[in-house]
C-alpha cells in the first residue's frame, strides 16, 4: 500500500487524530500547533527517516484538510494514560501525553528512578549498583538476591551477594528492560555521554527531582524537597529503620559489610553514625527496642514449650529462660514481672536471616567471627559479616531459619550435580554445602 493510500486508511477512522506539537511538551519551539510530522509518519507504520511528507506535497495537503475538518490532537503515542488525582483535585493522566522525544526522556527519567530504587533498598553502594549487569539476578540461602562486584577496600574486586526484596528485585528488572546499554544497566542518561560506562549518581538524582516537580501539578506526586541528596544516604537511611525488620540485623551486617561493624555495634566510632548525634541514638534505641520484643516472643514460645531454636545458644537461652520462669513462680509474679526481668537479665542477642547470634561483649572468648581478624580500633561487637552459623558456639539456628537452610542446601546440590564444573568451583560448592548440612544437622539433633 502505498503511503497515501496508507494515510487516507488511517484517517477513515475517525478515532485516529492527526497529532500536532504540543507547547508543554518537547521541543517546545515555535512548531507548536503544527502538524508533527514524525509522529505522524510512525502512527501510519511509515519510518520517518523516509521524510514521506517532505517528499509529496500532496500527501501534506491530505494531513493538513484533516487538521482544518478537526480531526486533531496533541501529539501523543497513547490515547489513554493511567489516571491519577491531581494537585488541583482532578482524576486525570499522569502526563500531558507523550511524544517520541517527551517518552525517550521519560525513560531516561525511569531508569534514574529505578536506580534510586534499588540503592535505596538494598543497601548498596553506588559504585556496585552501576556495576550490576544484565542477568545479574540470582537466588542467595533461597532467597531472591543480585550479584554486583563489590568495590571497596577489595582490590581484587571480588563478587558479592546482595539480598534483596521483591520490589526491587521487578526494579532491577526493569532497568535491564529498558537499558540502552549491551551489558550495563545504569549509564549515561540526558546531558552525558549516552551509553557511557556510568553516570553522575548526584546529577541524575537531581535530574529526577527537577523532572518530578517540574510536573507535579499533572503526575499526581507531591513535590520532592530540593535538598541535596547523595546515594550513601540512602544506606544511612535503611540501618535506621531496623526498628521496622526486628529480624534482619544479621541480614543487615552482611549488606552493609564493615559498615555494620560501626552502624550496630559501636555507634560513637566514625561511620555512617558519626555525623549525626541524633541518628545514633535514635538507631540505638530502636535496635534495643527490636531485640527486646523478639526476646519476648522467644520467652513466651520457650513458657509454653515450643521449640525456640538449636545449638549452643539456644542451650544457653534456654537455661536463661527456666531461671526467669522458676524465679517468677516463687514470687508469683505474673507478665509484668516477667518482662522486667527478662529486661534485667540484659541477654545479648542479634536477630538474623540466617541465625541469631547470642555474642555477650563481656565474654567474647569463642566468637568465632572475631578470630584471625583485625578488629576495628573501638570496636566491642560482632562483626556480621564474618557469622558462621556452622560453627560459632554463639550461633542459634531458629524453627525459621531451617527453611532457608534447607533452600541452600538443595540449591547446592543441584548446583553441584553440573558437569564440567571447574574444580576449584566445585570446591567452593561444596565447601558451602558442607556448611549448610552443618546447621541442618544441629536442626536434626
Amino acid at each position: 500500500m502505498g503511503a497515501e493510500a496508507r494515510l487516507r486508511a488511517w484517517l477513515a477512522d475517525p478515532n485516529n487524530l492527526v497529532p500536532l506539537h504540543d507547547e508543554h511538551l518537547p521541543p517546545r519551539i515555535t512548531d507548536a500547533g503544527r502538524i508533527h510530522w514524525g509522529l505522524l509518519s510512525f502512527l501510519i507504520g511509515i519510518d520517518k527517516k523516509a521524510n514521506i511528507f517532505e517528499k509529496a506535497r500532496g500527501l501534506r495537503e491530505v494531513a493538513i484538510e484533516a487538521v482544518h475538518r478537526g480531526q486533531s490532537a496533541n501529539a501523543s503515542l497513547l490515547r489513554e494514560y493511567a489516571q491519577v488525582k491531581r494537585v488541583n483535585g482532578v482524576t486525570a493522566g499522569w502526563t500531558r501525553g507523550l511524544a517520541p522525544r517527551s517518552m525517550m526522556r521519560e525513560i531516561e527519567v525511569l531508569r534514574i528512578a529505578c536506580y534510586i530504587f534499588v540503592t535505596a533498598l538494598s543497601m548498596m553502594r553506588d559504585s556496585e549498583v552501576q556495576e550490576v549487569v544484565r542477568g545479574s539476578a540470582v537466588e542467595y540461602f533461597g532467597a531472591p538476591a543480585v550479584v554486583s562486584t563489590e568495590m571497596k577496600g577489595e582490590e581484587d574486586f571480588p563478587h558479592k551477594h546482595w539480598w534483596i526484596i521483591e520490589p526491587v528485585a521487578r526494579a532491577r528488572a526493569l532497568a535491564e528492560e529498558i537499558a540502552s546499554h549491551p551489558q550495563r544497566l545504569f549509564t549515561g542518561v540526558a546531558g552525558e555521554v549516552r551509553n557511557a560506562e556510568r553516570f553522575t549518581a548526584n546529577a541524575g538524582i537531581k535530574e529526577f527531582v527537577e523532572h518530578v516537580n517540574a510536573r507535579s501539578d499533572v503526575n499526581g506526586l507531591e513535590p520532592i524537597p530540593v535538598e541535596r541528596v547523595a546515594p550513601h544516604m540512602f544506606r544511612r537511611t535503611m540501618a535506621m529503620l531496623t526498628d521496622q525488620f526486628p529480624g534482619s540485623e544479621i541480614a543487615l551486617g552482611i549488606q552493609l559489610k564493615h559498615v555494620a561493624s560501626r552502624a550496630l555495634a559501636n555507634r560513637p566510632t566514625q561511620g555512617y553514625a558519626a555525623p549525626a548525634a541524633s541518628w545514633a541514638r535514635h538507631l540505638d534505641s530502636a535496635i534495643e527496642a527490636a531485640r527486646f520484643r523478639g526476646l519476648r516472643d522467644l520467652f513466651h514460645a520457650h513458657k509454653g514449650n515450643e521449640p525456640i531454636g538449636f545449638g549452643p545458644g539456644a542451650d544457653q537461652l534456654s537455661r536463661t529462660f527456666d531461671k526467669i520462669r522458676d524465679t517468677v513462680a516463687a514470687q508469683g509474679g505474673d507478665s509484668t514481672v516477667e518482662h522486667a526481668l527478662l529486661k534485667q537479665a540484659r541477654v545479648s542477642i542479634r536477630f538474623g536471616t540466617l541465625n541469631n547470634c547470642l555474642f555477650d561483649e563481656a565474654n567474647p572468648a569463642g566468637a568465632l567471627c572475631l578470630e584471625n581478624t583485625v578488629i576495628p580500633p573501638g570496636h566491642t561487637g560482632p562483626l556480621p559479616d564474618r557469622c558462621r552459623p556452622d560453627r560459632c558456639g554463639n550461633s542459634m539456628i531458629g524453627p525459621q531459619h531451617i527453611e532457608i537452610w534447607d533452600n541452600e542446601e538443595r540449591s547446592l546440590t543441584k548446583l553441584l550435580e553440573t558437569r564440567r564444573l571447574a574444580p576449584g568451583h566445585r570446591a567452593a560448592l561444596e565447601q558451602q554445602r558442607s556448611e549448610a548440612q552443618a546447621v541442618l544437622r544441629k536442626a536434626a539433633r
